[in-house]
């Protein structure tokens, strides 16, 4: 950079479903932060946001369609009174 200063400490390989990743964006937000360059560290901050809300709606996605699953695997099977009913009937003679 012919004698600057490095724009950042952190190399950051990009994978928003790692935690790391995620913590580089905020460590890289914070510095920038620090210098004095406020709209790219705001900018980064709507990155993070951004990330953090997909990373979210990812997990609800994932809820909902083990919910879904969950239910067809569940129905029918018999209830607890239906269940404790078969345990405690008498035995076949």
């Amino acid at each position: 950079m012919s004698g600057r200063e490095a724009p950042t400490l952190f190399a950051m390989s990009w994978r928003p479903t790692n935690p790391e990743s995620l913590e580089l964006l905020r460590q890289v937000r914070r510095e920038i932060a620090e210098r004095g360059d406020g709209r790219l560290a705001l900018l980064l901050g709507g990155v993070e946001l951004y990330v953090v809300l997909g990373r979210e709606f990812d997990l609800l996605e994932i809820m909902r369609l083990f919910a879904h699953e969950m239910h067809q695997a569940v129905e029918g099977t018999p209830t607890v009174p239906e269940l404790k009913q078969l345990f405690e009937r008498d035995p076949p003679s």
